[in-house]
């Protein structure tokens, strides 16, 4: 078995001891090719991103605020009511712990969606002056002394192939490549990005909803931000299934056309019919679609038409709230006897 090759950098062709980074790199211009229609879509979502940068910024912003204040305003006092000082120390340590741990989340994903925006994810033009016109140059200078080796693929055409030694079509030179968009050097891990038209350094991608490259110098941030926030949203499903649970039973109240004191009432009442064998039936009930049309005020009994219910205007209910339509026999409990009798109607 044949030794392993030791790996010797291919140095940029010249003369012995030429420092190629002296010279000027040449820029060529490419005949264009015609677009494609994937070229053009492209194009049009490249655009598009860059474009829409600061209202995703914005929407994003809302959309945090309003979860935020929604969790602190309605879960918080749903878990942790007020109560008298000095009693329910437990409830009063874990309402402490609770703000801690929330607090904590709210800053991880604030910093960190903030930093990513306005840290600047690096480009190679950092700190180099471009005021005359040997950028090229100048960005090589800059490059000087970091003893880096760059992959380069060659055509499989111009490789020799034998028969004990692998051939991988792959050549190391410490002359860096040069950006077909922007014609400067391109550092190890640097990629042109086609919204921001510069080349980044360690590019990771362009993310619309902070209207910036991630890079180098924020890709940390990037990452917390996407840590935190799942976190932080598991918590608040967590945190909602009690509200989520009050949520459901009011929707069955109007599914049923029935209030709070009502289903209680009219549990019991269904409860003593059973064991008269009795049927239970409620006076109000005209079944779902027919509760819902009249909770809503539109369809064949109401004034309004059916889109009105997924519009945030004012409408008022059906009837004057004294007297209610009845869909026929049932049974209603009279308030106002301490002894709670119950009267067939």
């Amino acid at each position: 078995m044949s030794a392993p090759m030791p790996f010797e950098p291919l140095l940029a062709s010249g003369p012995s001891g030429h420092n190629p980074s002296q010279d000027q790199e040449p820029i060529t211009t490419r005949p264009r090719r015609k677009l494609t229609l994937s070229d053009r879509i492209d194009i049009f979502i490249d655009r598009t991103s860059g474009k829409l940068g600061p209202v995703l910024i914005v929407t994003a912003v809302i959309l945090l605020s309003m979860t935020i204040y929604c969790y602190f305003a309605v879960f918080i006092p749903f878990h942790y009511p007020r109560q008298p000082e000095g009693e329910d120390t437990a409830s009063h340590a874990g309402y402490v712990a609770n703000m801690v741990w929330s607090c904590y989340l709210v800053w991880g994903i604030l910093a960190n969606y903030y930093y990513a925006v306005n840290t600047s994810p690096g480009s190679v033009v950092d700190g180099i002056s471009s005021e005359n016109a040997n950028l090229y140059q100048n960005v090589l200078v800059e490059m000087e002394g970091m003893q880096l080796c760059f992959a380069v693929t060659i055509p499989l055409a111009q490789l020799q192939r034998s028969d004990n030694v692998s051939v991988c079509p792959i050549v190391f030179t410490e002359t860096p490549p040069t950006c077909k968009r922007c014609h400067l050097p391109k550092p190890e891990r640097t990629h042109h990005c086609s919204v921001c038209k510069k080349c980044v350094l360690k590019l990771q991608q362009h993310c619309p909803w902070i209207h910036n490259c991630v890079g180098h110098f924020n890709h940390r941030y990037f990452v917390m931000f996407l840590t935190y926030l799942p976190i932080a949203c598991g918590y608040f499903v967590y945190m909602g299934i009690g509200p989520l649970v009050l949520l459901a039973e009011r929707e069955d109240n109007t599914l049923t056309a029935q209030t709070t004191l009502e289903q209680h009432n009219n549990s019991y009442i269904r409860d003593e019919c059973k064991k008269k064998g009795v049927a239970f039936t409620n006076m109000y009930d005209f079944g779902v679609i027919g509760n819902l049309l009249d909770f809503f005020n539109i369809g064949r009994r109401g004034h309004y038409p059916w889109y009105t219910a997924f519009l945030p205007i004012r409408i008022p209910p059906i009837g004057n709230g004294k007297r209610f339509q009845k869909s026929g026999r049932g049974y209603i409990l009279n308030f106002v006897d301490d002894e709670d009798d119950e009267d067939i109607v």
